[in-house]
């Protein structure tokens, strides 16, 4: 271990703190953690509170007590004394003096050391210890610090719906003032003079340290290959991260010289059933207590003794335990551990014995978690378990992915079904898509769970291949359902009706989703009830039935309601409230929206975000607040292109088009709906609203001038469409619409000279209120000056 400190200046003050005041504190955390470093200089910061120093014991080559004994011995000078025992004699030399012991890697012996430490402690009232282990001493009134990773810089969050996003900028300057990159810099450059940290290979050095989870012994063995790679190279070769670091680490003890020796030491203290748990565990990417004994308990480990077994490991740090925000507890294991642990899973021949279990104990389970969330369920519960499957959603993937080798492909079905609504909420299709298609690709007879597997595939569908893709399959599954008489064709009939209203036929879409209603109706499914009144609101809104509509999402919204289920309420307000704004309603338009987003909001939705976002600029525009709808739908388009959804992308571009064209710019109004129909072309989609703004273009254009800026950005890479969408040209001259009546009455006392008090007089309004009119005034109009809403007045022929 190196004996230049990196970092830990915190950790070493709490701990100095802690070591005065309590007479035996213990380091744990697993190999490699940096537990004796830190013992050491807290240690060495330390003395000046012991009048006789302090003494370090290395314990890792000692098997008994007596050993144990006799190393402290000697490291406290204490000769062996005839006619005593060797506990006695460290005890008579420690009675009276006032002494630090360091006991370093005390793993191994216990509870044995735990009951010497107990007898010295008893019998010596100046004692401390300080012991370093991956698990307790286990004595009284024992401190136990957990010895966390070194601070890494903040990794790119994924999405809700595990889409990556791009690494953050981030300069050497500021990466350095991170622990875990400041440690993998100097020994770095300790293993070659010339290393500094780049702008070229900061990003590269940031990816190492997260990779290697800030654990100090395996940072310090990555940073020594730099001698003969670069920061790139030890990267790309950290996926064989047991062979890459196999150089040996001089100064180290033999058991830490590389990750695999410093595993071994670990693995090989553990009792047999502790090895076959650490191994099973592999399987898990996250866990919770529950489901170790019916995946992991079998054969030599009993169901029973699972969680006793996996306390201990626990105990041992091997698997760290996690407690969120919401109060849930995961366990997991570092990604090097894990893969450690996958090795030992593979030699004993049990890999798919324990992903067998894992399936066929999640088909049921999951299947009634949702069977449980289709009834009356606390939000606050439903979103921690929605928290829990956004947590797990890695194992799930990774487990649907086994289920085809391993012949389980009815199981992975269920699991697919089952989670139909986690796949909705988070924007899951992509993976859900991947996943049901492989398992459907395997010949089978026609089952009801197929039939309604391959429903959920075409409604996963639609948001990625467009209608005629969703329509296809949707055909193919209502068939499958027929065949079975399977509720699963209400979800057929959905996804039948939305394809139909994208392609532009109205009256099939109608003709769909009314029986989808029916069916859905009948079978009790509320999911796909709820589904369908949306559908059939869409169809009703595209005909300017918006009585319908509202009826339809009232409907949507009261079966949310009964449910507790938060999202889909906030899904069918946000529709309500486009169609109060349609209405003239803004007033309602405004809490159903703002109610919406904020669900949205807390559960991190980025496309209901986006979407709700644009109703909000859709509001502002209708009530004349220019600068906001602008603001709004440019927040829009970049949540749109954040999330990656085309369609979502074309809506934003849509609603800047229809911006524009209120603003008297009709080429960009065109340019931006052309290029919105462009990517809805892409997806099969007609475009009735682009289309619209273009129509609305050419009355104020030539049709030719029209059609020529319809084109002119349909062309272009969607960064430089998105980059003109979002610079605002100066409007071409503000419309008195725009303003209230009172907003021009007051625009004209303006334009004559009068002062806000003057107006107040007239008007018989307090001046507060006359000032803020005038502030409306300007930001509808985008002035900033008295001056300019006169010229405007004057240019507008409100004045008498």
């Amino acid at each position: 271990m190196s004996a230049a400190p990196i970092g830990r200046e915190r950790d070493i003050a709490d701990l100095l703190r802690i070591v005065r005041n309590s007479r035996s504190v213990s380091l744990v955390g697993a190999g490699g953690i940096g537990k004796t470093l830190l013992a050491v200089r807290v240690a060495e910061a330390a003395l000046p509170a012991f009048e006789h120093g302090a003494r370090f014991v290395d314990l890792s080559r000692v098997s008994t007590r007596d050993q144990a004994t006799a190393a402290i011995g000697h490291a406290l000078g204490v000769p062996e004394a005839a006619g005593a025992s060797a506990v006695e004699s460290v005890a008579m030399a420690l009675r009276s003096r006032s002494v630090l012991l360091l006991l370093d890697t005390c793993e191994h012996l216990t509870p044995a050391l735990g009951g010497l430490c107990e007898e010295l402690l008893a019998a010596c009232p100046r004692l401390h210890i300080l012991a370093t282990g991956r698990e307790p001493l286990r004595v009284g009134r024992e401190v136990v610090w957990r010895v966390p990773p070194l601070a890494l810089p903040p990794s790119p969050s994924p999405s809700p719906s595990g889409e990556p996003r791009p690494e953050p900028a981030c300069s050497p300057e500021e990466a350095v003032r991170h622990e875990a990159v400041r440690l993998f810099v100097e020994r770095a450059t300790a293993a070659r003079p010339g290393f500094r940290l780049t702008p070229g290979n900061t990003e590269a050095v940031l990816r190492i340290c997260r990779m290697l989870e800030g654990v100090p012994l395996a940072l310090e063995l990555a940073a020594a290959r730099i001698r003969v790679l670069s920061a790139e190279q030890v990267l790309e070769r950290l996926d064989d991260r047991f062979r890459l670091l196999a150089a040996g680490a001089d100064g180290l003890p033999p058991r830490q010289r590389t990750m695999r020796a410093a595993l071994e030491w670990s693995h090989d203290l553990l009792s047999p059933e502790e090895r076959v748990l650490f191994r099973r565990l592999a399987v898990f990417c996250i866990w919770t207590a529950d489901k170790v004994g019916p995946v992991c308990g079998f054969r030599e480990l009993p169901a029973g003794s699972a969680d006793r077994v996996h306390a201990a490991l626990v105990d041992k740090s091997l698997v760290t335990a996690d407690v969120h925000e919401d109060g849930a507890v995961t366990y997991r294991m570092t990604e090097t551990v894990r893969a450690f642990a996958a090795e030992r899973l593979a030699e004993a021949g049990e890999e798919d014995e324990v992903w067998r279990r894992m399936l066929t104990t999640a088909a049921p389970y999951l299947e009634g978690l949702a069977a449980h969330l289709t009834g009356r369920v606390d939000w606050d519960e439903r979103m921690l378990t929605i928290r829990m499957l956004d947590r797990c959603l890695e194992n799930t993937l990774q487990m649907l992915d086994r289920a085809v080798p391993l012949g389980l492909v009815q199981e992975g079905l269920r699991i697919c079904v089952a989670l139909r609504f986690h796949w909705f909420v988070r924007g899951l299709q992509t993976q859900a898509r991947t996943r049901l298609e492989r398992l459907l690709a395997v010949p089978a007879a026609r089952t009801p769970v197929r039939a309604r597997a391959a429903a959920v595939r075409s409604e996963m569908l639609l948001p990625l291949d467009g209608p005629q893709g969703a329509a296809s399959a949707a055909q193919e599954a209502l068939q499958a359902a027929l065949a079975c008489d399977d509720p699963a064709q209400g979800i057929a009939h959905t996804t039948l009706a939305m394809a139909s209203l994208r392609r532009g036929d109205g009256a099939e879409a109608l003709r769909h989703g009314r029986r989808a209603l029916r069916l859905a109706i009948a079978s009790g499914e509320r999911l796909t009830e709820i589904c369908s009144l949306g559908a059939l609101s869409q169809i009703a809104r595209s005909r300017g039935d918006f009585d319908s509509s509202e009826v339809f999402l009232t409907r949507g919204i009261a079966i949310g309601q009964e449910m507790g289920d938060r999202w889909c309420v906030a899904r069918c307000l946000n529709a309500l409230g486009v169609v109060s704004t349609r209405r003239g309603d803004m007033e309602a338009a405004a809490r159903q929206l703002g109610e919406a987003l904020n669900v949205f909001i807390e559960m991190e939705l980025l496309p209901d975000i986006a979407r709700c976002t644009a109703g909000l600029g859709y509001l502002d525009l209708a009530r004349g607040d220019v600068s906001g709808a602008r603001r709004r739908l440019s927040c829009c388009l970049r949540l749109s292109v954040a999330s990656g959804r085309r369609l979502a992308v074309a809506r934003a571009l849509e609603a800047l088009g229809g911006l524009a064209a209120a603003e008297e710019q009709p080429e960009r109004a065109a340019s931006l709906a052309g290029a919105g129909a462009a990517l809805r072309a892409s997806l099969g989609l007609v475009a009735p609203h682009a289309e619209a703004i273009r129509a609305e273009a050419a009355a104020v254009l030539s049709e030719e001038a029209a059609e020529e800026a319809w084109n002119s950005w349909r062309t272009l890479p969607l960064e430089q469409v998105v980059e003109r969408a979002l610079f605002f040209p100066t409007p071409r001259r503000a419309l008195p619409s725009l303003l209230t009546r009172r907003e021009r009455e007051i625009s004209v006392l303006v334009s004559k000279g009068l002062s806000n008090r003057e107006i107040a007089e007239r008007l018989t309004i307090s001046q507060a209120t006359a000032a803020r009119h005038i502030a409306n005034i300007f930001q509808k109009l985008l002035f900033t000056s008295r001056t300019q809403l006169a010229e405007w007045v004057q240019r507008n022929g409100l004045a008498p």
